[in-house]
């Protein structure tokens, strides 16, 4: 068999698996050639593929019921009822860890952020996990009846988009861009969500801010040494990098771990940073105009 052959061997394989059959395939592309060239077998390196894939999607993180959700959210835009539309988003960002963790902090999160990027008419949100369904506690909205408490996680009785609001958002979860999307729509928005492998192919959009959301950790461990590459490719005005405070097992503190790796990454640049420590996570917001 050939070295392409063994990859689609590998590729197919994987994409017929239940559990990773819904990943990009250009990243299990990717991944089935690296282990083609590292395994003489198709076996080990569909194992070696599908072990990269553990790490770099992080199932355990948790997803929703996609279909479930959508079906909830048809219903709620129908009945045009905002109460339910953003309890549906806060159960959707509750299934996540990453999201979950933010919860309590939110709507402080993205007041604080955009206290010093300036309210954003485009965003990229990079490995974007759950991320896009917090649009209605960034303040980004056109129509608010004071819904928006520092803190706190208040519901509005009016909502609308910015029209003109350009939200990229990048994953490599087939289901979960899907349903972003379909999000979107609901919401007047473009489906400006794409399956898209940030390591293999930067983005080219351009934006006022790109957020990097707790992901730096796995993405340099994932793909060493394409962190500060993709921070030096991304067109945006602001980069906000966050890093979780508090490790997911035993409880030890981050924060000077952290600081410390976010400065390695960005040294030698001219770029402003300014820091900001939430309750279980620390933000950085580059200045890269």
């Amino acid at each position: 068999m050939s070295n392409e052959a063994e990859v689609e061997a590998v590729v197919t394989a994987v994409k017929q698996s239940t559990k990773y059959g819904d990943t990009s395939e250009a990243t299990i592309r990717e991944l089935a050639a690296e282990a083609v060239r590292q395994h003489k077998k198709s076996k080990p390196a569909i194992k070696a593929v599908r072990a990269r894939l553990h790490s770099i999607m992080a199932p355990y993180l948790g997803d929703p019921d996609y279909p479930a959700a959508a079906a909830r959210l048809d219903a709620a835009f129908a009945a045009h009822d905002n109460a339910a539309i953003e309890a549906i988003c806060h159960d959707c960002l509750h299934a996540h860890l990453s999201t979950r963790e933010r919860l309590p902090i939110l709507a402080e999160f993205y007041e604080r952020i955009f206290a010093i990027t300036g309210r954003p008419q485009s965003i990229l949100d990079i490995a974007c996990g759950l991320n896009p369904l917090a649009l209605r506690w960034m303040g980004l909205e056109a129509v608010s009846d004071g819904r928006s408490v520092r803190g706190q996680l208040a519901v509005s009785s009016e909502w609308g988009a910015v029209p003109d609001l350009k939200f990229y958002a990048y994953d490599i979860h087939e289901p979960r861009i899907a349903f972003i999307n379909h999000y979107f729509r609901l919401e007047g928005l473009p489906e400006l969500a794409k399956v898209q492998d940030v390591a293999m192919d930067f983005p080219q959009e351009a934006a006022d801010v790109a957020l990097f959301l707790k992901e730096m950790p796995r993405f340099e461990r994932n793909y060493g040494g394409r962190g500060r590459p993709l921070l030096e490719a991304l067109r945006a005005n602001f980069l906000v990098i966050s890093y979780p405070t508090i490790s997911t097992h035993g409880g030890r503190n981050l924060t000077n771990r952290y600081r410390e790796f976010m400065f390695q990454l960005i040294q030698g640049h001219d770029w402003p940073v300014t820091e900001l420590l939430f309750d279980g996570e620390l933000v950085f917001v580059i200045d890269k105009r």
